[in-house]
């Protein structure tokens, strides 16, 4: 009977994974934590760290003797090892920022788009963007460039299929176009999906979550045990073009009484947020959501009446028992919560396989 090899190469690319991890997630262990965090031995860890340590990944903190015996060594995650960039392009404009290897920000940039500018301009700006956060950054800190863009689009292809309100972007190759003009790894991501991924990561949480995005356009990002949704299509959470009036206003994605478009032309945020509210009602019951977290720059105008809204709705709705309760928060992340998810994604590939 042939024996079964291992890929030993694989395996130490997996237990580095598994430290860096538990490093980043915990801001700093020892060794002898690491061991119990991990079920390795401290031998197997010590050869790792011996191995992270040249890579100028983690910084060795030493700690005060608490006893007998030889103090412990707390190690942590050095900021500045690397960095990834983050951008959002929206309907009118992007935003693009740097964090360092634990996600913090560094430095960012903004700018406004031209009304109903094309995928050349986009990228040119979004290029110059880039090279302006890393003119004094050492290219081997950049571990690639994420990007959250109006969907629908193809995650796994890098391409904007037909982005709602954008005329001209019609299966735009947007990864490549960008990589090319970067020269860096690139991902592209729905808006919505790398908002989620800034809500997630690196704390998972198992609560089903819907991340609402209320901007130029509605739509959410899924948190399903833990994980972003995206669907076999990569196009889950086109929320806002779901109708709820069946003979409402023409929206502009060619249905009638979207809650997009019934939320744009509400006579007040109130009534906005209650037609937010009817819409994910639905939603919450489809897929048993535990959680709504709203952001977006037109929830920031006004979060109180819109968290308090869509909870009541939500209770006059779906009237559950205490343990079927969903919880409707505002998130506590700014204006730049789809760049910094996009970034995020492209940490998330460093940590999971740490060359």
């Amino acid at each position: 009977m042939a024996e079964t090899g291992v890929n030993l190469r694989g395996l130490r690319r997996h237990n580095r994974a598994l430290l860096l991890g538990h490093i980043l997630r915990e801001g700093g262990l020892s060794r002898v934590e690491l061991a119990e965090r991990t079920g390795l031995t401290q031998q197997a860890v010590s050869k790792i760290v011996a191995d992270l340590l040249p890579q100028r990944l983690l910084d060795v903190e030493r700690q005060a003797a608490a006893g007998v015996g030889k103090p412990r060594s707390l190690l942590r995650l050095r900021p500045e090892a690397r960095c990834a960039l983050g951008v959002q392009l929206d309907r009118d404009g992007f935003l693009v920022l740097r964090t360092g290897l634990t996600g913090e920000v560094e430095d960012l940039t903004e700018g406004a788009l031209p009304i109903g500018f094309d995928p050349e301009q986009a990228v040119s700006a979004i290029a110059r963007a880039v090279r302006a956060l890393l003119a004094d950054v050492d290219p081997a800190r950049v571990l690639g460039l994420g990007v959250g863009a109006v969907g629908p689009l193809d995650h796994h292809a890098g391409r904007v299929r037909d982005a709602t309100n954008m005329p001209g972007w019609h299966d735009v190759p947007l990864r490549d176009l960008l990589a090319e003009r970067t020269g860096l790894p690139v991902t592209v991501d729905k808006n919505t999906n790398a908002a989620a991924f800034a809500h997630s990561w690196p704390q998972e949480s198992p609560a089903a979550t819907a991340v609402v995005l209320v901007g130029t356009g509605i739509g959410v990002g899924l948190l399903i045990d833990g994980r972003v949704y995206r669907g076999p299509r990569t196009n889950a959470g086109e929320f806002g073009h779901t109708t709820i009036t069946y003979a409402g206003p023409r929206c502009v994605c060619g249905r009638r009484g979207c809650v997009e478009v019934l939320h744009q032309t509400a006579a007040t945020p109130r009534d906005a947020a209650r037609l937010l509210g009817i819409g994910l009602a639905d939603l919450v019951q489809v897929l048993d959501l535990e959680r709504i977290v709203l952001f977006g720059r037109t929830i920031r105008a006004t979060p109180e009446i819109y968290r308090e809204t869509v909870a009541a709705q939500l209770r006059e709705l779906l009237p559950v028992p205490h343990w079927q309760r969903i919880d409707v928060t505002v998130s506590e992340l700014d204006e730049e919560a789809v760049a910094l998810g996009a970034a995020f994604e492209v940490l998330a590939g460093f940590y999971a396989d740490p060359q």
